[in-house]
C-alpha cells in the first residue's frame, strides 16, 4: 500500500488531499467528503483509519479538504453546499483522470454535512456507484434550528451581523445559511436507487437526532441499508462504536463496489 500527499486545481484554487493506494491495481475508488468545518483527517482521525483500512481491504481512496477547510485553498467565508459539490465532482474527475479505478466503480462516504453533499452530488451525477452517510441530517433547516435552539441565537441578528461563532471555534456564515436552504435532501436521496446507499448513525448523536437517519432511509429507495450503533455520537469517538462501523461500511462497499 502507498500513501501519498496529492492536489489538484478547481475554479483557480488549489484542493489538497492525500491518496491510498492498493498493492493489487485497478481497484474500486472510495471518495471522502469531511464534515462541516472539518478537515481530511477528522476528529480523533476518524479519516486516517477508515482509509486505510479500506485500502488494505483493496479499495483506493482519496481524502480531501473541501476549498475554504483544511489545507485547502479559499476562505471559510466563501464555504457553501453548493461549492462543496462541485469539489466533490471535481475530485472525481481528477481520480478518473490519474488514478486506474477498476470498471469506473466510485463510491462516497460522508460524515455529517459530508454526507449531504455525498446525496446531493449522487442525485445529479451518476459516476457515483454507491453512497454512505453517516451521522447526517435529512434536512438542511437543521442548521438553522441548531441556532436557535442550541445556541440561543436570534436569526434576524445573525442575518444582520453575516456570521455566527460557533463554541467550536469555527464560524458559520450567513451565505452559507442562504445555499443551504435551497437544497432538498429528502428529494435528493429518493433519486440515487437503483445504486446502493448505507446510512449509519448513532442513537446517542447529540447534533443531529437518529430521528434524521430515519427520515432518510424512509425516503431512500432500494438498494438501502441502515445500522443505528447504539449508544454512538455524532463523532463516533468512541473507539469500539468507531471500530464497529469502519468495519461494516468496508464490508459494505466489499459487498457493494467490488
Amino acid at each position: 500500500m502507498r500513501e501519498r500527499f496529492v492536489y489538484f486545481m478547481h475554479k483557480g484554487e488549489r484542493i489538497v488531499g492525500t491518496l491510498h493506494i492498493p498493492d493489487r491495481m485497478p481497484a474500486p475508488a472510495v471518495i471522502f467528503c469531511h464534515g462541516f468545518d472539518g478537515n481530511r483527517i477528522g476528529d480523533h482521525r476518524f479519516w486516517v483509519y477508515l482509509g486505510r483500512e479500506l485500502c488494505k481491504r483493496g479499495f483506493i481512496v482519496l481524502r480531501f479538504d473541501f476549498r475554504g477547510c483544511g489545507e485547502s485553498d479559499g476562505s471559510s467565508e466563501s464555504v457553501t453546499i453548493s461549492g462543496e459539490m462541485s469539489d466533490l465532482k471535481a475530485a472525481i474527475s481528477w481520480l478518473q483522470d490519474k488514478v486506474e479505478i477498476l470498471e469506473d466503480r466510485i463510491g462516497v462516504v460522508g460524515h455529517s454535512l459530508g454526507g449531504v453533499v455525498a446525496i446531493l452530488t449522487a442525485a445529479e451525477d451518476e459516476r457515483i456507484k454507491a453512497v454512505c452517510t453517516i451521522s447526517s441530517p435529512s434536512s438542511t433547516k437543521i442548521h438553522e434550528n441548531a441556532a436557535k435552539n442550541i445556541l440561543k441565537v436570534n436569526i434576524e441578528e445573525f442575518m444582520e451581523k453575516g456570521y455566527l461563532d460557533l463554541p467550536s471555534g469555527g464560524r458559520v456564515w450567513r451565505n452559507f445559511m442562504v445555499d443551504a436552504l435551497k437544497h432538498d435532501i429528502l428529494g435528493s436521496v429518493a433519486k440515487i436507487s437503483p445504486r446502493p446507499i448505507l446510512i449509519v448513525h448513532g442513537t446517542e448523536d447529540e447534533i443531529v437526532p437518529v430521528s434524521h437517519a430515519e427520515e432518510l432511509f424512509d425516503r431512500a429507495g432500494e438498494p438501502k441499508e441502515k445500522l443505528l450503533v447504539q449508544g454512538a455520537n455524532h463523532s463516533f469517538n468512541q473507539w469500539d462504536k468507531y471500530w464497529l462501523v469502519v468495519d461494516h461500511v468496508a464490508r459494505w462497499l466489499e459487498e457493494n463496489l467490488r
